[in-house]
């Protein structure tokens, strides 16, 4: 084996090398497209159903590698309102953060937001039965169905159909 051949098995396995590395670059870059299209999907969809419910959950600090005297507040909106310890404040976006810091507050917030959810689904179903029984109640009353009232205010002109 001559010195050219091993120059031209170097230069192949060279070129190899660059196809490999070219075939690596572009399957990171369509899984870094893939992240970013599913994180906004993500976050566009939670956004709604948390906006709608209007909690906020307190979130360790530690999840985002700060201390411990920091408080982190998840708004409604997926902003993350963080407090420092010398009372300063500022705000940052759910889907701006990191892959893994995203997966760590998703895993705590999720149960979190269920449960809320179920006690305010519990309270509301309370207050519903409430004003449903006191309506049938109120319904037992003589004259109490809307064909048989009767308005008597001389204050309002009702006109012919």
């Amino acid at each position: 084996m001559s010195s050219s051949d091993n120059t031209l098995d170097d230069l192949a396995s060279s070129i190899k090398g660059i196809d490999d590395l070219v075939e690596e670059a572009i399957q990171i870059y369509e899984l870094d497209k893939e992240k970013t299209n599913i994180t906004d999907e993500l976050y566009n969809s939670l956004r709604t159903i948390t906006n709608y419910l209007g909690f906020s959950i307190d979130i360790n600090p530690r999840l985002l590698n700060l201390p411990d005297d920091t408080r982190i507040i998840l708004m409604p909106s997926l902003d993350l309102l963080v407090i420092k310890s010398n009372f300063k404040s500022e705000q940052k976006r759910l889907d701006q953060l990191s892959l893994d810091e995203t997966s760590n507050i998703l895993k705590l917030i999720i149960p979190n937001i269920v449960n809320m959810a179920r006690a305010d689904r519990v309270v509301k179903n309370e207050k519903i039965a409430f004003v449903r029984e006191a309506t049938k109640r109120l319904k037992r009353l003589p004259g109490s169905n809307t064909e048989d009232i009767m308005v008597t205010d001389s204050s309002l002109q009702i006109e012919g159909i």
